[in-house]
């Protein structure tokens, strides 16, 4: 067994009522022989996400290190706070849509104890009904951006040229180095955040995972995903909540992605026009169906 308080969990909720508490259940449910924290930092809630957060609290979760912020700060800024408050040298960042299955968790610490090359592991994602999530990419350059626009990521899924980025010719089902898993749950070495830096607040609340793993990539360090640990995530729960705002939010963290990496002036020009016009038309989209 580690030390105490080896791991922190962190969580960022926001009207998460319906989600937390079978999140934080599933925790102190598979994680008997772990000790660790669990760091929340809601984000000015208007349901009854806190209540219901004190409420499991109450029953049996003295572990628990709660953060209220008076107005939404988004969900890179909550994650920072979340993080810098946080004592375990081991961090896992964990959406509240999530729940944990089995000893997915301490499988998944194992991991990144045993290779001081890793710096990051990442679980196997699983649907609610139990279908694997696709959950892994590579990091996005022009042509990837490009093979959206066109659909021909979607005409070719399988492709490795066409939908390299979204890599949905992977499995998910082997142990391998990626680029860049999901954060809805991701495991870091605190040593590590300790050298690339948390998260970048230009970002919003996309793309700020992108460019974490692109940091610590480019410090020397492998990002595995180890399917053996399992957890269950109800994609785009919080997206979902207000759609129209997160289209938009997606594309201008897109765009501050590339400036980020990429001086070219011209197709930089070009992804800003593409984002602008393609987002345009995925909010009539959203409209009409809605």
């Amino acid at each position: 067994m580690l030390d105490s308080l080896d791991l922190s969990i962190v969580i960022v909720t926001w009207n998460s009522k319906d989600e937390i508490g079978n999140c934080l259940r599933s925790i102190t449910d598979n994680t008997k022989d772990l000790s660790y924290e669990i760091v929340i930092v809601d984000n000015d809630s208007k349901d009854k996400t806190v209540d219901e957060i004190r409420s499991i609290g109450e029953e049996n979760f003295h572990r628990i290190k709660l953060i209220l912020n008076k107005t939404n700060t988004g969900y890179t800024k909550a994650s920072n706070q979340g993080i810098s408050s946080a004592s375990g040298k081991f961090i896992l960042l964990l959406n509240p849509d999530t729940v944990i299955e089995d000893d997915s968790i301490n499988i998944l610490l194992e991991k990144l104890v045993s290779d001081s090359k890793t710096g990051a592991a990442a679980p196997q994602l699983l649907n609610p009904d139990g279908s694997i999530q696709s959950s892994c990419r590579k990091f996005p350059d022009f042509w990837d951006m490009f093979c959206e626009f066109t659909f021909l990521s979607s005409i070719f899924p399988r492709s490795k040229t066409f939908s390299r980025w979204k890599m949905n010719y992977f499995s998910h089902n082997e142990e391998c180095s990626v680029d860049q898993p999901m954060a809805a749950a991701l495991m870091i070495k605190k040593d590590v955040l300790n050298k690339t830096g948390n998260f970048d607040e230009r970002f919003k609340m996309f793309f700020n995972d992108v460019d974490l793993c692109k940091r610590i990539c480019n410090s020397g360090y492998n990002i595995i995903f180890y399917p053996k640990s399992k957890i269950i995530h109800e994609k785009g729960v919080s997206i979902y909540k207000d759609r129209e705002k997160m289209i938009r939010v997606w594309n201008e963290d897109c765009i501050s992605y590339f400036r980020k990496y990429s001086s070219n002036k011209l197709l930089l020009l070009w992804l800003d026009i593409s984002l602008k016009v393609s987002g345009f038309f995925r909010i009539l989209l959203y409209k009409i169906r809605k």
